[in-house]
């Protein structure tokens, strides 16, 4: 399933992600220490360690594989108190996507985690159904059980691989989220160009993709080039306070600037209050350019 935002022991990735693209409406919660968290449960599936933890804050995190020595992406998170509201930076920045969108009626998102993009978008765009295409039946559980996530005509869960729903999925879709993640790094198979292409065929004229990627990963600059070899246009918006950027990516060109994308956030806002102060975080973190480094290279499928 998902992502997380990727947090170290020490003020470093602060220090980068300042200096970087930019920002969220405020920084997330300090991580945790060990003895400020209570294990509320922990099980292996077939395909990773699955752990819930609740922090001294009234959080909740999800966790992939943890080790617990501080260097753990936290995949999901949030407010026991207020569950529906968005926590992690990565999740925040992810919604830029939905002004470029003109009536959305048809969402795909790529990995479920603790299904707060789900529960979010389930929330604020009532006329609109929302599928997830997630791997592990173990993690929809936990979504349902300790995350609030609840199904029903317009939240609908998929138990399949990404790319093999997308691969026969006949739908199209106006947003599609690309949300996919290990412990450690999105499933290689989630960036190549043959998958990209696949996305491409089930986008809608006039969709957006919205992707969640670890900007600080090796392979970072070759994923974003693999993008751009299937997409025209693509633009990004670094996520403040982690190590996550979002590339938004549409059939063709669009020529938006970034005070286009402002205003159009703002209409967004006006008739669907996101309490995620839209314009700001596309003021502050978006790049409608993106210079590729000439070393970066396209991802393809491994014989």
């Amino acid at each position: 399933m998902t992502a997380g935002s990727r947090l170290t022991h020490s003020r470093r990735l602060l220090v980068l992600a300042a200096s970087l693209l930019p920002a969220v409406c405020a920084l997330p919660p300090p991580r945790a220490s060990a003895q400020d968290v209570e294990l509320v449960y922990e099980a292996r599936s077939r395909h990773q360690l699955i752990t819930v933890l609740d922090t001294s804050n009234g959080h909740r995190q999800l966790i992939f594989d943890r080790r617990g020595d501080g260097s753990d992406a936290i995949q999901s998170e949030i407010d026991l108190a207020a569950p529906d509201r968005l926590i992690l930076s990565y999740a925040r920045h992810i919604m830029t996507a939905l002004p470029l969108v003109g009536k959305p009626r048809r969402i795909l998102v790529v990995g479920l985690g603790g299904a707060c993009i789900q529960r979010f978008l389930h929330t604020l765009l009532p006329e609109v159904t929302i599928e997830t295409a997630e791997l592990d039946p173990e993690v929809r559980d936990v979504a349902t059980k300790y995350f609030f996530l609840r199904e029903d005509g317009r939240q609908i869960v998929r138990l399949d691989d990404g790319r093999a729903f997308i691969e026969r999925s006949k739908s199209t879709y106006d947003l599609i989220f690309l949300d996919a993640f290990s412990a450690t790094s999105i499933p290689y198979h989630l960036t190549t160009r043959e998958f990209l292409e696949a996305v491409a065929r089930r986008l809608a004229v006039g969709g957006v993709i919205s992707a969640n990627l670890w900007d600080g990963s090796s392979d970072y600059w070759d994923i974003v080039k693999t993008y751009a070899a299937v997409f025209p246009g693509i633009h990004v918006v670094k996520s403040a306070a982690s190590g996550n950027s979002i590339l938004v990516a549409a059939h063709k060109k669009t020529g938006l600037t970034v005070q286009a994308w402002v205003d159009r956030a703002a209409a967004f806002e006006r008739a669907h209050p996101t309490g995620l102060d839209l314009p700001e975080l596309i003021l502050r973190g978006a790049s409608t350019a993106v210079d590729i480094p000439e070393t970066a290279r396209v991802l393809v499928d491994k014989s």
